[in-house]
């Protein structure tokens, strides 16, 4: 649990990036940075000043809840959710806040109340301002990276019993079931995303799913999945054949733990994220499987399984230290099957950090 000072600091930042905005407020609507600045998600709206107590508003069944659970904000009750953009342009009045700009979070804003808001607040400049909470959350504190951590160890509580579960004749669901049981028992309030079991040629779908499929020798079988601890995401792939493996498989296996040594080289603070990205696309090319790489090399985790920063060839990306990031080459040859290892890392100044404990390559 977050103490009330890590919640002071969050709205400290906030403030600071709205200044630097020029905005009078600032509405914030995903349940996401809900939780992320007030510790409680079920919010309709979270509207920030810079000189007044920040007011978060609530469904009138939700009211309690909030009210215990919430911090460092004002809870108020909401009658019925379509009159919220009566609210927030009454409490804007009422704290003196007849004009000016306004941020909106064009990430979650949906359209009707921003027309709404647009309509009945004409006096107001509405502005897409996503990227505040976007660029705070992108970098995590060490007690972030705790509850990360935790969420990661959890998972490969799940990632182990799933693959003592593996077996010829088990269908994938099965196999799932297995993870996401191991996973509630040591700890998880929830998961990351659908646990994805994908084998045989459904292996070289880079977004599977667990189907009815029945696992059989001889198949690679690439297991995905995550925890949710406190909030927080974690999410772990890895890969295994059922029964013996196979030469082609085992240089599958090498390149790819090859192409996470040579990312993980290349990671610390100031270094762009697609110099990460190119680094391990460029192992991966050299061994002759460059067309079968067909996605990004990874992407940031925490309270969202994919947030920011984006590490692909196309980011912009530039890693900073206490960004938490994916590195996860995968190799996907149609009709034959796939491999994809996934670690987790904490970028630092100088170098990273590694929060997996779990061997890359497990039989």
């Amino acid at each position: 649990m977050l103490g009330d000072s890590v919640f002071k600091n969050r709205f400290s930042s906030v403030k600071k990036l709205m200044e630097k905005e020029e905005l009078n407020a600032f509405i914030v609507s995903g349940g996401e940075n809900l939780y992320y600045l007030t510790n409680f998600a079920r919010g309709l709206a979270l509207l920030i000043f810079q000189d007044a107590e920040p007011i978060l508003f609530v469904p009138k069944l939700e009211y309690e809840d909030a009210v215990e659970n919430s911090r460092i904000v004002r809870v108020m009750s909401v009658e019925r959710s379509a009159d919220i953009p009566e609210y927030l342009l009454s409490t804007l009045k009422e704290h003196g806040i007849l004009h000016g700009k306004i941020g909106v979070e064009e990430n979650y804003l949906s359209i009707p109340l921003y027309m709404e808001l647009t309509s009945k607040g004409d006096t107001y400049n509405f502005v897409f301002a996503s990227k505040i909470i976007r660029q705070l959350r992108s970098v995590k504190d060490k007690n972030e990276i705790e509850l990360i951590r935790r969420a990661l160890q959890i998972a490969e509580h799940g990632m182990k019993a799933a693959i003592d579960a593996v077996d010829d004749g088990l269908r994938e669901i099965d196999i799932a079931a297995e993870a996401e049981y191991a996973m509630r028992k040591a700890g998880a309030e929830w998961f990351s995303f659908e646990t994805i079991v994908a084998s045989g040629k459904r292996s070289a779908f880079p977004h599977g799913f667990s189907s009815q499929k029945i696992v059989r020798n001889g198949e690679l079988v690439v297991i995905d999945i995550g925890a949710k601890y406190c909030g927080y995401c974690s999410d772990i792939t890895r890969t295994v054949v059922v029964g013996s493996s196979r030469k082609d498989y085992d240089e599958m296996f090498n390149c790819i733990v090859s192409a996470i040594e040579s990312a993980l080289e290349t990671i610390q603070e100031g270094v762009k994220a697609s110099d990460v990205d190119a680094a391990a696309r460029r192992v991966i090319s050299e061994r002759g499987y460059g067309e079968y790489f067909t996605h990004g090399l990874g992407h940031g985790v925490g309270l969202n399984v994919h947030e920011g920063p984006r590490v692909s060839s196309q980011s912009s990306d530039i890693l900073q230290a206490g960004n938490v990031i994916t590195i996860e080459p995968g190799i996907y040859i149609p009709e034959i099957g796939g491999v994809r290892i996934e670690e987790m890392v904490v970028v630092t100044k100088t170098k990273y950090e590694l929060l997996n404990k779990l061997n890359r390559i497990l039989g």
